[in-house]
């Protein structure tokens, strides 16, 4: 009996490995196809990410900017920016080639992972998100950023933003009250 409860246990952990290393494997899938697709973004753009917030900000004045990325549709090569306006979030997508406005969707809170830190992090912020991505190309030669986002992390207030170097991906992590770099590392996928 002790055997098969042994067995059993062994078998269940051996699953269990199973599981993580799935896991594993597909946020490293998410990840490649997440920066392959920035690649393609920012071979084929007109305008850069501060261009696309400038742009999504003037559509929507009174919204506040708490993510934006480079994506890539069937047809289009795009940035998609997420405003808070009020208590909600609005998604402003923008032609990476013309940098037009090409769609407006409202009430985008799904889309936005931990939204109530994005919002605390808003709230605390003295550093604008064009100042975060000049600060991050400052520190990345060469470096295109093609996504940012807020970070509670420790209860630390933080930009982050994602640039392409070469074939290098590099994270940029802007403490948002400061506005000094906090870390600098290349994302291994």
């Amino acid at each position: 009996m002790q055997y098969v409860r042994f067995g059993m246990m062994v078998l269940f952990c051996a699953c269990l490995s199973g599981i993580a290393w799935a896991a594993d494997e597909e946020a490293k899938d998410d990840a490649k196809s997440e920066h392959d697709a920035a690649k393609a973004v920012l071979a084929g753009a007109k305008i850069d990410l501060a261009k696309a917030i400038e742009t999504a900000q003037d559509k929507i004045p009174s919204g506040k900017p708490i993510y934006a990325t480079a994506s890539q549709g069937s047809k289009s090569l795009r940035f998609d920016v997420f405003l808070l306006v009020g208590g909600s979030v609005t998604e402003v997508r923008i032609d990476a080639v013309s940098g037009k406005v090409k769609k407006v969707e409202e009430n985008e809170d799904k889309d936005i992972e931990n939204l109530d830190d994005a919002k605390k992090v808003l709230a605390a912020s003295k550093i604008t998100f064009a100042e975060a991505i000049a600060t991050a190309k400052g520190k990345v030669e060469g470096g295109k950023p093609y996504e940012i986002e807020t970070e509670l992390e420790d209860e630390k207030f933080i930009i982050e933003v994602m640039l392409l170097a070469g074939d290098k991906v590099m994270l940029v992590e802007v403490d948002a009250v400061s506005g000094k770099v906090l870390e600098v590392e290349e994302e291994t996928e």
